[in-house]
C-alpha cells in the first residue's frame, strides 16, 4: 500500500511539473512573439492621405481644420472631416520631437490618423538609429529602420432615455510595431502622444468639448453642435 501511495505522489508531482513547464514555455513564447512583432513597423499603406504626405504633398487639398470646425460651431451645423484632411492638417502643423529614453535613438517621421467606426487610431512613425554628433546617423552598430507606435481612442456618443447626450472616450490600448498592446503598456510612449494632444489643444476643445455628438466612421468623423431633443409620445 505504501508503494502505491508513493507512486501516486510521484505521478502527481510529475503532472504538476509538466504543466508548470508548459506554462513557462508558453509565456516565453508569447514574450518572444511580442518582441519580434514589436520591432516591425505596422502597415500604414491604407491610411488616407499618407502617400501624398510622404512625397511632400501635404499642402495639396489642404483644409484648415480649426477654421472649418469653428465655422460649423458658429453656424450651428454639423461638419464632416475626412481622414485625408486630418492627416494633411497634422502634417502641415506639427513637428514632434522624440522624448524619453529613445530621444537619442529615434526621430519622428510622421503622425497619422486612421479612422474606423467608433475608433480613432493615432500612429507615430519613427526612424530608429544610433545618432552621433550633429544628429548624424551612425551605422556601425545597426542599420536605421522604420518603427511605429499607436494609441487607440474609442469615441462614441450615448443618448439616454431622458434625451441627455454624453460623449464617451475610452482607451483600449494600441500597438507597438505590429504587436497589439494593452493600455498600460502604451504608457511607455505616452510622452509623444501628450505632446500631440497639447499641440492641438485648441482643435481638441473645439472638436470634442464644444460639440454635442461625435460620430467616427470608416475614413471620416462627423461633429454636430446641435442639441437634439427627444420627442415624448403618450
Amino acid at each position: 500500500m505504501k508503494m502505491k501511495k508513493s507512486a501516486r505522489s510521484k505521478n502527481g508531482f510529475s503532472m504538476v511539473k509538466t504543466v508548470t513547464t508548459l506554462v513557462v514555455l508558453g509565456v516565453l513564447a508569447a514574450m518572444g512573439g511580442f518582441v519580434y512583432y514589436g520591432w516591425q513597423g505596422a502597415d500604414l499603406a491604407g491610411i488616407s492621405g499618407r502617400d501624398g504626405i510622404s512625397r511632400g504633398q501635404s499642402a495639396i487639398g489642404y483644409v484648415d481644420i480649426e477654421r472649418k470646425v469653428r465655422n460649423a460651431l458658429n453656424a450651428g451645423v454639423e461638419v464632416t472631416l475626412t481622414e485625408a484632411e486630418l492627416n494633411q492638417y497634422i502634417a502641415k502643423n506639427v513637428r514632434l520631437k522624440q522624448g524619453g529614453f529613445m530621444k537619442d535613438f529615434a526621430t519622428v517621421k510622421g503622425v497619422y490618423v486612421d479612422l474606423k467606426p467608433d475608433l480613432m487610431e493615432i500612429f507615430i512613425e519613427r526612424e530608429i538609429a544610433q545618432y552621433g554628433e550633429g544628429g548624424k546617423i551612425k551605422t556601425d552598430v545597426f542599420q536605421p529602420f522604420t518603427h511605429t507606435v499607436s494609441m487607440k481612442l474609442k469615441i462614441y456618443t450615448v443618448v439616454d432615455e431622458d434625451g441627455v447626450t454624453t460623449r464617451k472616450v475610452e482607451f483600449p490600448g494600441g500597438t507597438i510595431g505590429k504587436a497589439p498592446t494593452p493600455g498600460l503598456m502604451v504608457t511607455v510612449v505616452k510622452d509623444s502622444f501628450d505632446q500631440l494632444a497639447e499641440h492641438f489643444k485648441t482643435e481638441r476643445e473645439l472638436g470634442y468639448e464644444k460639440m454635442t455628438t461625435i460620430t467616427v466612421g470608416d475614413g471620416f468623423i462627423t461633429l454636430d453642435p446641435r442639441v437634439k431633443t427627444r420627442v415624448v409620445t403618450e
